[in-house]
C-alpha cells in the first residue's frame, strides 16, 4: 500500500514548542513548565466523584451540557440563564468552537504578544490570520495606541487572555472598557479567556461580561479547582444568540462534555467547591513565597496572579537547554511571542519540595 499523504492544511501544523520541551525532557525532570496545577485532586471532589459513579447514570447529556451546571455558571456571571452557556471539553475546546463558529478564511483575529501559544495555531487552522499587538516590553501593560494600530477592516475577533498567560499580569477594568468600546464601534466580536481569573491574588479582575454582556467569556475548572485532566470548560455570554452557533460546532466536536466531569463541576459551585478553591489558593501562596525567597526581586516580573512568574534571563532558548540538562522543565518566553524573548515562564503550582529543588537547580544556571 502506498503512503497516504496527510492533508495540506496540516503542513504548517507542528507540536507546540511547550510539548516539544516536555517530550524531550528526562523522565525524572521536575515539571515547572506545563501550565497546570499539579496538586492532587481535593479529597472532597474525590469523594463526590465516587458517589456519582456509585449512584448515578453517566449517559450523554444535552449538547450544551447539564441544565443545572449551565444555570450555576450563568449565576456565577450574575446573568439570567437563557441558553447562554455551552459546556465544553476544557477551555481550549471552547476557544476552538468559538473561533470555528465565527471565523471565515481571511478574517483577522487580534491577540496579544506575548500570549497563550494555542491561539495563533487554532486561528491558522481555520484559515484566518492572527495579528499580534505588543504588550509593553518593560512591564507588559496594555498600550491602547498599539492595539488600535493593529485593527483593520478584516478584524473579526479580538481574543484576549485575562489574567495573561504567561506573564501573570492582567488588563485593568479601564483597559477592558477601552477595548470593548472599540469592538462595539467596529462590530468586532470580543472573546476573553478568563481561566486564571479565580487565581488572582487580590480582588479578581472584572469579567468581560460585567463590562460587555454581548461578548464571550471562556473559562474552566482546570486551574481554580485542580481539574485539568477532567476537561471541563465553558463559553458564556448574556446573549444566547452568540452561543447558539457555538453549541452547533461543539455538537460535532464531541457531542457533549464528559458527563462525570459535568456532574462533579456542579459541586465545584457549591460551598464545598469554595473550600477547594481556598485550599489551592493557600498552597499557591505558600509556593509563591518560596519563589520570592530564592530569586532576586529584579529577576521576577511583578504580578498578582498565580501560578506563574515570568523570570528575566539573558537568552531564553539557550538557558532552557541548560536547565533541562539539570532535569528541570521551564518554558522559554519566546514561545509565547517575540515580546517574550529573554524571559522564562516558571509554574509554581507543584509540591513545595519539588519546587524548591527545581529552583535551586535553575539558580545554578542563571
Amino acid at each position: 500500500m502506498k503512503n497516504i499523504s496527510f492533508a495540506q492544511h496540516l503542513e504548517f501544523l507542528k507540536i507546540s514548542k511547550i510539548r516539544q520541551i516536555m517530550n524531550s525532557a528526562p523522565k525524572d525532570a521536575i515539571n515547572l513548565g506545563l501550565g497546570e496545577i499539579q496538586f492532587p485532586l481535593h479529597d472532597s471532589l474525590k469523594r463526590k466523584a465516587e458517589q456519582i459513579i456509585e449512584n448515578e447514570n453517566l449517559f450523554y447529556t444535552t449538547n450544551a451540557g447539564i441544565l443545572e451546571l449551565r444555570e450555576k455558571i450563568s449565576k456565577y456571571y450574575d446573568l439570567y440563564f437563557k441558553e447562554n452557556v455551552c459546556i465544553t471539553a476544557g477551555a481550549e475546546e471552547a476557544i476552538f468552537a468559538s473561533l470555528f463558529a465565527y471565523l471565515n478564511p481571511g478574517d483577522e483575529v487580534l491577540i496579544a504578544d506575548p500570549g497563550f501559544v494555542a491561539y495563533k495555531t487554532i486561528i491558522r487552522m481555520l484559515k484566518a490570520k492572527p495579528v499580534s499587538f505588543k504588550l509593553d516590553p518593560d512591564d507588559f501593560h496594555f498600550d491602547l495606541n498599539e492595539f488600535k494600530s493593529k485593527i483593520t477592516k478584516k478584524t473579526k475577533i479580538v481574543l484576549l487572555n485575562n489574567p495573561i498567560n504567561p506573564t501573570g499580569t492582567a488588563y485593568s477594568s479601564h483597559d477592558l472598557k477601552q477595548i470593548s468600546e472599540l469592538c462595539n464601534e467596529r462590530n468586532i466580536l470580543l472573546s476573553v479567556d478568563e481561566v486564571y481569573r479565580e487565581l488572582y491574588i487580590e480582588d479578581k479582575p472584572q469579567s468581560i461580561l460585567e463590562i460587555n454582556p454581548n461578548s464571550l467569556s471562556i473559562s474552566s475548572l482546570s486551574k481554580s479547582h485542580g481539574m485539568s485532566g477532567w476537561r471541563l470548560g465553558w463559553v458564556a455570554s448574556a446573549s444566547s444568540e452568540l452561543i447558539e452557533p457555538i453549541i452547533k460546532v461543539h455538537q460535532y466536536i464531541c457531542t457533549c462534555a464528559n458527563t462525570l466531569a459535568q456532574k462533579l463541576a456542579i459541586s465545584a459551585f457549591s460551598p464545598d467547591g469554595k473550600i477547594v478553591l481556598e485550599s489551592i489558593l493557600n498552597r499557591l501562596a505558600d509556593n509563591r513565597k518560596i519563589v520570592q525567597k530564592y530569586f532576586p526581586a529584579n529577576y521576577l516580573l511583578p504580578n498578582k496572579c498565580h501560578p506563574y512568574f515570568f523570570v528575566q534571563v539573558k537568552n531564553d532558548i539557550e538557558i532552557i537547554e541548560k536547565i533541562l540538562q539539570q532535569k528541570v522543565i521551564v518554558i522559554p518566553g519566546s514561545v509565547f511571542g517575540r515580546n517574550g524573548e529573554n524571559w522564562i515562564r516558571l509554574n509554581y503550582g507543584i509540591e513545595s519540595d519539588l519546587l524548591e529543588t527545581g529552583i535551586k537547580r535553575i539558580l545554578e544556571i542563571i
